[in-house]
Parts: C-alpha cells; sequence; structure tokens
C-alpha cells in the first residue's frame, strides 16, 4: 500500500491486486478487512478508555432509536476520532458495543429467571 502511495499510483481496488500477488491464497475482502480493522497505520490499538466507551454506549443508544435499531458504525469512527483524537477500527467500536449487550442482555436473563 505505501508502495503504491509512494509512486502515485492507487489502483481502483488495490486489496484484488494483492490478492494476485499473494497468488489469490487470501480472498480481496478479507485483505480488506485486515487492512481496514488490524494493518492501517492511522489506527489506535491502545485500550478504549472508560471516556470513550460511554461515549460508545450513549452514541448506540441515540442512533438504535432513530434508525429502527440498525448501527451505522461508519459514522460513530469519526465523532470518535474527532471527540478523542483516536482513529480507532470499526470492529473494535462494534466489540466494545457488543460486549456491553452481552452483558445487559445477562442482566435481564439472571433478573427473570429469579421471578
Amino acid at each position: 500500500m505505501k508502495e503504491w502511495k509512494r509512486r502515485g499510483r492507487n489502483p481502483k481496488n488495490p486489496f484484488v491486486q494483492l490478492s494476485k500477488q499473494l497468488k489469490n491464497r487470501y480472498e480481496p475482502k478479507a485483505i480488506c478487512n485486515y487492512w481496514w480493522n488490524m494493518l492501517d497505520p492511522s489506527l489506535d490499538h491502545e485500550p478504549f478508555s472508560r471516556d470513550e466507551k460511554e461515549y460508545i454506549y450513549k452514541w448506540v443508544e441515540k442512533h438504535q432509536k432513530s434508525n429502527g435499531g440498525n448501527i451505522q458504525w461508519k459514522f460513530l469512527q469519526p465523532e470518535i476520532e474527532k471527540e478523542f483524537g483516536k482513529f480507532r477500527s470499526l470492529n473494535g467500536l462494534k466489540n466494545i458495543w457488543n460486549v456491553k449487550k452481552r452483558q445487559l442482555e445477562r442482566i435481564i436473563k439472571d433478573e427473570e429467571s429469579r421471578n
């Protein structure tokens, strides 16, 4: 990726070309996901702070209600970067929410089983 940028040559879909260079051992979609969630040098891999987590919980709660339950994570990513100065992967954002969601579901299930 850096080599293409250095040469000023940005292919239409670099992940297809990378897949071909790797003799099709990996699907372009898998390479793309790995890049955007792990390898992109602009990603911050530090653990999420408590403030970031709270921001994610509030953001999801607000946007779930207005979008009929659908969460569009691509809109949260730039807001987190603007608010905290950290560019986080979409998977990282989803993981934070899904952990909280499972905790809430477990609490509800435990309360129902007690009654």
